[in-house]
């Protein structure tokens, strides 16, 4: 499910099946967009290096203030990746429209403290972009919310299949919700810098997937009155990040983690997973630096990563499925951060829809 988010982007290809993970992506791809990549280094190299470089100095300065001047225990620096173009990566079966417009995605999910920071720009100008990023992923042991009926330790088993979603793919992607649940699942909208700070809880795994975060970027949105995302125009990207395997397995040997159901002898690696190669395709490093907050991983970790967006591109909405929850025990609850006290009236007078 993979589309180069590319100024000329290809047609999609027709859904095939493989067995077991997709293994490497095709090595053309690399060489059929080198001149576009080569492109992008010689306009806005020098510009996107001092970007990451001043939003790593602000990770690193921002963790020494809170551990009174000592270093961070442990930090990655493997995303090198700012001068390549994002490769648009499928929304797998459990995205949901219309999510709680919300910084905090956490709700009651016990797990790592996650502070997620990305940073997206304009591939045609170099400059920074604004966008509402939807971001939802898998709790400590596997489940989605909305589908914790069909999810957790054998949820993975959807094939791999080569090109962007599309409408043969409807099938697989448009999977009716079984609860109304919304924990880690949340819209916000980047400043106008293009930087954006979400909070949630380190994901956790299950059978056919590594560990990962999704995204989509919307340049065009605005929020309803009961504080939902309404998306006006199409997104630009589908993504997934992933997690170094050293941090994952530091992680999965914590609680809640040590309760999934699959024992994490047996989870994947990134380069084991059906999308990790597709995703880190054309070079792109689709791993987050990760820096560590105490000595503890408990103490909680710090993701960032830069998305470089086409916005030509429009990226296929595949499912219908909306957020449905109590309004008015979440507005009483104060988990609609975003909400109009006039829809908690028409929702008592009986007239809302």
């Amino acid at each position: 499910m993979v589309a180069l988010n590319l100024i000329a982007v290809a047609a999609a290809t027709l859904v095939t099946y493989v067995a077991a993970h997709a293994g490497p992506a095709p090595s053309t791809w690399k060489r059929d967009n080198l001149a576009t990549r080569d492109d992008l280094e010689k306009r806005c190299g020098a510009e996107l290096y001092a970007r990451r470089l001043k939003r790593s100095l602000a990770v690193t300065e921002g963790v020494l203030a809170r551990r009174g001047g000592v270093l961070p225990p442990r930090q990655t620096s493997s995303n090198d990746s700012t001068c390549f173009v994002t490769p648009e990566v499928t929304q797998g079966p459990y995205h949901i429209l219309g999510e709680i417009v919300r910084q905090n995605i956490t709700e009651d999910q016990p797990g790592i403290p996650l502070e997620v920071n990305i940073d997206f720009f304009d591939i045609a100008t170099c400059e920074p972009i604004q966008v509402w990023v939807d971001s939802w992923h898998a709790n400590a042991t596997g489940y989605y919310a909305g589908y914790v009926g069909q999810t957790g330790g054998s949820s993975g088993g959807f094939p791999a299949y080569s090109g962007a979603d599309d409408p043969s793919a409807a099938s697989m992607l448009n999977v009716a919700t079984g609860d109304n649940s919304t924990f880690l699942r949340g819209v916000w909208q980047t400043d106008t810098d293009g930087h954006i700070t979400m909070y949630s809880i380190y994901p956790g795994w299950y059978t056919g997937r590594a560990i990962h975060y999704h995204i989509k970027a919307y340049p065009e949105g605005s929020i309803a009155d009961n504080g939902t995302f309404i998306a006006t125009g199409d997104a630009v990207h589908t993504g997934q990040f992933f997690f170094d395997n050293a941090t994952s397995a530091a992680a999965a040997a914590t609680y809640p983690y040590t309760e999934n159901a699959i024992d994490w002898a047996d989870a994947l690696s990134n380069e084991e997973d059906m999308w990790y190669p597709y995703q880190a395709a054309t070079g792109y490093n689709a791993m987050m630096d990760v820096t560590w907050v105490g000595e503890d991983i408990t103490d909680g970790l710090i993701g960032s990563i830069a998305v470089g967006l086409n916005l030509t591109y429009a990226s296929p909405e595949l499912s219908t499925q909306y957020a449905d929850f109590d309004f008015e025990g979440y507005y009483e609850s104060s988990m609609l951060p975003s909400a109009s006290p006039t829809e908690l009236t028409l929702s008592a007078s009986g007239t809302a829809c």
